[in-house]
């Protein structure tokens, strides 16, 4: 017999949710008046029979190892307001999009916001349920559509928002391309050079007696802990990179890098650009909504994913509350440009920081733009450059020995 999950209301008008087995969805009709509850909606729960406890097993593995994206949170966003535009209702455009999403965890992320938005949730609160996969600064923009009544435009406004985040993240992704191809196969060649041709050519370095030049004893003797030890030495290379990334996680070895990494040079103006682009950006999607100045500074603080600027923008918090200025406390925390902190001067005479905050994230998004461009373009030379010294100075550390002979003999 079919299973049903049903929503209804009953006499004093409460809404209502639960599962019963029915020969179809007039009996589950029949069953609830029976109970004096109105039914809201009847839907038939599709068991699979063909995979039995392993299609459980795998459905919860499937589970552990999926996460849910970026790109699947901007489809998302972007498939509500769609949904939301055309009139339908929250719960039935969550329906649809999970039935159609293939992300395993997002489809089940989903289906637990429709159950919970029927037992009567707000979209804010049920979101805030799953705090990994919708942040606090997605479930304040939800919140604050709810309160003015117009969830369509805060969806909008985020799904326009995750969007630009998602191209600079693809940016970056397509600009990091080149170099890690580059090496990876510099990586390759070098190993196949040590693996296959070096042995040839150490029979010959053999017959010519003497000792051998010390770049082309030190390829030798790479070659030779290659051919005897490889499963030791893959060993180790997998132990040092696991242990760098463990190290990682510890909260010293990675409060270092990332203070590191905004002041190194090269790099250091990017990414400090590319912090202060996403920090703009949040303040001015939050601010824009109706979220206070406060707790609008403490998600930028989080969104920044630097521990740097989010102590910076916890002080300027803490400032702000104390009743100085924003443009002082951002001053006083010595970590963003005088363009910035004069455009939020602006901001604040005219009563429209929001606007100056997403003019200024504009600014700094197309200074992104340029400096991965200009990037990509000074790498590619340089990674040619870099592969062609290394492969040329083990081509003559190979030949090295033979020049050496026939010096000999002449």
């Amino acid at each position: 017999m079919p299973k049903f999950r049903y929503v209804a209301k009953d006499v004093a008008g409460k809404t209502v949710s639960g599962e019963v087995m029915a020969g179809g969805q007039t009996e589950v009709v029949n069953k609830l008046q029976q109970q004096n509850m109105i039914p809201v909606s009847i839907t038939e729960i599709k068991m699979d029979k063909s995979g039995g406890g392993f299609q459980a097993l795998n459905d919860k593995f499937a589970l552990l190892t999926t996460s849910v994206k970026l790109s699947d949170l901007v489809f998302f966003t972007r498939q509500m307001v769609t949904f939301i535009n055309a009139g339908v209702t929250i719960t039935k455009s969550i329906k649809n999009i999970a039935d159609s999403h293939k992300n395993v965890l997002l489809k089940s992320i989903l289906n637990q916001l429709y159950e919970d938005i029927n037992a009567g949730s707000d979209f804010s609160n049920a979101l805030a349920k799953h705090p990994k996969t919708f942040d606090q600064m997605y479930v304040n923009i939800v919140r604050a559509g709810e309160a003015s009544g117009n969830l369509e435009k805060a969806m909008n406004s985020l799904a326009i928002y995750m969007e630009k985040t998602e191209n600079m993240h693809q940016t970056i992704k397509s600009a990091m391309m080149y170099p890690k191809f580059v090496l990876s196969f510099t990586v390759v060649i070098v190993f196949v050079i040590l693996w296959k041709i070096i042995p040839v050519f150490e029979g010959l370095f053999s017959s010519m007696g003497g000792q051998l030049p010390a770049p082309t004893q030190l390829l030798v003797d790479g070659s030779e802990i290659i051919q005897n030890h490889f499963f030791l030495l893959f060993g180790i290379f997998a132990a040092i990179w696991y242990g760098i990334k463990m190290a990682f996680k510890t909260k010293v070895v990675n409060n270092n890098w990332e203070k590191f990494i905004i002041s190194a040079p090269i790099f250091g103006s990017l990414v400090r650009q590319i912090i202060v682009s996403r920090v703009t950006s949040t303040l001015a999607l939050l601010l824009s909504s109706g979220t206070s100045m406060l707790q609008s500074i403490e998600i930028a603080g989080k969104v920044a994913n630097n521990f740097v600027y989010e102590g910076a923008l916890k002080q300027c918090g803490t400032d702000v509350s104390n009743g100085i200025e924003l443009s002082v406390a951002f001053k006083k925390a010595n970590r963003f440009d005088d363009v910035l902190i004069q455009l939020i001067e602006t901001g604040e005479e005219t009563g429209k920081i929001d606007d100056l905050m997403q003019k200024i994230a504009e600014f700094y998004d197309q200074e992104v733009a340029l400096k991965i461009k200009g990037f990509s373009s000074l790498m590619e030379p340089l990674l040619i450059v870099i592969m062609g010294a290394v492969i040329g100075s083990i081509v003559v550390a190979i030949y090295l020995p033979i020049f050496t002979m026939g010096e000999t003999l002449e």
